[in-house]
Order: C-alpha cells, then structure tokens, then sequence
C-alpha cells in the first residue's frame, strides 16, 4: 500500500510539472508566431505539435528500451490519439454560444484526412505486420514514416496562402527570450515524461491492471496534458486554428512515433506485440477524426449549447474508455 502511494504520489509530481510548462508553451509560441511572422495555425502543426507530443515519444523509447513493454508505448500513442480528440470536443463546450466551427478559418483538411490514413495504416500494421518485415522493422512503419512528411507538405502548402494578421501584443519580449523560455519549458516536460512509463509499468503489476488499459489510460491522459493546457491556453488567447493545429497534428507526430519505436524494439515488428484491444483505440480514434472533419464540413449550429458531432466525439471517448476498463 505505502510503495502504490509513492508510485501515484510520483505520477502526479510528473503530470503537474507537464502541466505548468506545457501552459508556457502557447504563451511563448504566440510571441514567436506573432515576431516572425510565421501562421499561428502552421507553427500549432510545425512547433507545437510535436513539442506537446514529447511525452508520449519518450514514454514509448523508455517502454520499448528500458521497461520492455510494447504494449505500454502502443496504448500511450493511440490513448492519446483519442484524448486529444476529446479536447476538442472541451473546447467546443466552452466556445459559448458560437459553436467551434465557425470560429476556425483553416479547414485542417489534409491534417484530418492524413490522420485517418495513418490510424488505419497502424490497424493493418497490427493484423499483417507478422507476415512481411525487413529485419525487425515492418513496412507498414516504413509507410507510416514517411507518410508524416508528406502530410507536412500538404499541410504547409494549403496554410500558406492563408494569412495571418500581425498584431504588436508582445512588444516587450524579445524573440531571443521566448526562444530561450519555450526551449527551456520544453525540457522540463521531457525530463517529467521521462519517468512516465516506468511508473505506470509499476501500477500495472501493483493493481493488476494490464498494461493495454494502463498505456491507454494513465499515460496517456498524463501526457495528452501538455496538449491540453496548451491547446486551452491558445484558445483564450484567440489562437483557434493554433489550437486545433495543435491536437490535429499531435495526432499525426504520435503515429509518426510508432515507426522510430519499431527501430529502436528489436525483437521483432513493434505492433505484432500489441493486443488486440488496441484497436479499439484506432477504432475510436477514426470515428472521431471523421465525426470532426464533418463538423467542420457542415458546420452544425448549437441546440441546447451543445453542437451534436462534437458530442459525439465525448460519448465515444466515454465509450472507449468504459470498454477498455471493462477489458482489463
């Protein structure tokens, strides 16, 4: 009992210190939007996006290097997929009466419909990567590789022609410090995210919880903080499509991380080690990508303050994880 309150003591230590940087994060990444004029909604996909995603790339090269616990870093990745998509569903609630779809310019539709792609390239990954590899390494992670910069190009090339108003907000900080101050928050989440995996491998054999629902669950809520704060904070700020550039491409540097764990796991293809509830994640994680691109697409009105494809996106959230608790 002592050793399992340590543990959940040192689990929330981390998550509170991802929080607290990962809050600093948008505020500085404003000030280097806004002094170099790049696109608020290209620097939430190029900068931010992998930035917040730390944790989980860290997560999964300790489980895989370290823990030896695939399953860990797989469920970490997919687990956050779906947390991120259930931000934005929070975000949504809170936009008031306007529902989030008509306050975002950009229609993110490569960075929706490369998300897409890349879920089920890691779903086909998981039924046929046992049957065809290079070495160790699958070729489905070779796709999945370079999927992520293609989805890059396509990405820039439509936000580019969008531009981006300069406002002088910040003109007491220099671009040098902000550098300076987002670089050095970005260190305190890594060094936090570090010990992640190993705690929650920890809880996994203290409570008898599998290691799918705890990667998925655990982890993958601790290191979807980050994006989280970071996503909420650019929102108060009015840096809607950063926000949702954010998440959007979150989940596409996540899947990308699959691939450079398949690398470094060298007893065989990494997804071949996962369980098969992990597809529930994909699953999931599809319908809600789907159900936001649509959003974006029709842009429903409110009824009742609620918008009902984004109210999907918190009832299958829900559903995932009642179903992954229930599979324990």
């Amino acid at each position: 009992m002592h050793n399992q309150l340590l543990l959940w003591l040192q689990f929330l230590a981390c998550s509170l210190l991802i929080f607290v940087a990962g809050r600093k994060l948008s505020f500085y990444a404003d000030i280097i939007a806004e002094q170099t004029g790049i696109g608020k909604s290209w620097i939430g996909t190029l900068v931010l996006a992998p930035l917040t995603s730390l944790p989980e790339f860290f997560n999964g090269v300790s489980a895989v290097l370290w823990v030896k616990a695939p399953d860990i870093a797989i469920g970490g990745i997919l687990g956050s997929c779906v947390c991120n998509l259930f931000i934005l569903s929070l975000l949504d609630f809170i936009s008031g009466n306007e529902p989030l779809n008509q306050k975002v310019k950009s229609n993110h539709f490569f960075s929706l419909n490369f998300s897409i792609i890349m879920l089920a390239l890691t779903g086909l990954g998981m039924a046929f990567n046992h049957r065809i590899c290079l070495g160790w390494v699958s070729p489905v992670s070779m796709v999945l590789f370079f999927t992520y910069f293609i989805a890059l190009h396509f990405i820039y090339q439509a936000e580019k022609d969008i531009t981006s108003e300069t406002e002088n907000t910040y003109l007491d900080t220099s671009l040098s410090r902000a550098i300076k101050r987002f670089v050095l928050n970005a260190i305190i989440i890594i060094i936090a995210a570090i010990w992640l995996p190993r705690i929650g491998n920890a809880l996994a054999e203290i409570t008898g919880l599998s290691q799918t629902f705890v990667g998925s669950i655990f982890i993958a809520l601790s290191t979807s903080l980050p994006e989280l704060v970071v996503t909420f904070f650019a929102f108060k700020l009015g840096n809607v499509d950063m926000a949702v550039s954010n998440i959007l491409g979150s989940n596409i540097v996540n899947l990308w991380f699959i691939p450079i764990y398949d690398l470094l796991y060298t007893q065989g293809p990494l997804l071949t080690f996962s369980s098969p509830r992990q597809l529930l994640n994909i699953f999931s994680s599809l319908l809600m990508t789907a159900a936001f691109s649509l959003d974006l697409t029709l842009k429903p009105t409110k009824k009742w303050h609620i918008n009902p494809l984004t109210f999907f996106l918190g009832v299958v959230y829900s559903a995932n994880l009642w179903a992954l608790y229930y599979m324990r």
